[in-house]
């Protein structure tokens, strides 16, 4: 007995294929650290050795792929965060050992990054990061992309905001695209954001993150996953 119309079928899977070729993978937004899995993702560098080691813990390498506003903090803790877009100046974030007490789940996909001076007593403020995707051409009967992320991430203390830029170095293109307060340390904390992007050009994606106050123990470090991101064609 033939359970399926042959011209239903073919309908279903053109159907399935179109639904497929929307989705277009995000490939350059890569994971803090030194991403250890082969091959990396396109658009995605391993973290860079430096000479001299972090003074401060030793670290030996800087993330490939994220940097950290400076000077550091980029503004007191007390005080209404900063705008991450109209911030000029970056330099690298470390990837060092995770203070005493960050979960550190060795899964080869990221690894804790931080300020020079993570530790053990951070200064408190602001910390922004930030790191850069590319975003394809598209073709003449469309405009824009939506980008659509999800992720997890873990923080010490807190991440108020993630922002995006788009194009990349365009302030007025600034974008709130999370303001969820995520905190802590111990576990992994999801995220999802969507947002719609110029194609052709490139983007900054920015975590804006608060560091308390403290007299001791006071470390700050930041570790992202991304576990989706892709991009949908839009009129």
């Amino acid at each position: 007995m033939q359970l399926t119309n042959p011209l239903i079928l073919s309908v279903l899977l053109l159907s399935s294929a179109a639904v497929a070729q929307t989705h277009i993978p995000a490939t350059g937004l890569c994971n803090t650290g030194l991403t250890l899995a082969s091959p990396l993702p396109t658009g995605c560098t391993t973290s860079t050795l430096v000479s001299p080691v972090n003074p401060e813990s030793g670290g030996p390498s800087v993330d490939g792929n994220w940097q950290l506003a400076t000077p550091y903090p980029s503004g007191d803790n007390d005080a209404q965060p900063p705008n991450p877009c109209t911030l000029h100046s970056f330099g690298p974030a470390w990837v060092d050992a995770p203070w005493v007490g960050w979960f550190n789940p060795d899964d080869g996909l990221s690894q804790w990054i931080t300020p020079e001076v993570e530790g053990p007593v951070a200064a408190n403020g602001w910390y922004v990061y930030r790191t850069s995707l590319p975003v394809p051409p598209i073709g003449a009967s469309h405009s824009a992309y939506l980008l659509s992320v999800a992720g997890q991430l873990m923080v010490d203390n807190h991440v108020v905001g993630m922002v995006l830029e788009s194009p990349a170095a365009s302030p007025l293109t600034c974008r709130l695209v999370s303001e969820a307060n995520l905190a802590g340390f111990s576990a992994w904390i999801p995220f999802t954001f969507a947002t719609p992007v110029l194609p052709d050009a490139r983007a900054y994606l920015y975590l804006v993150t608060w560091n308390g106050k403290g007299d001791i123990g006071n470390p700050m470090g930041l570790r992202v996953e991304f576990t989706s991101a892709y991009f949908t064609r839009v009129d």
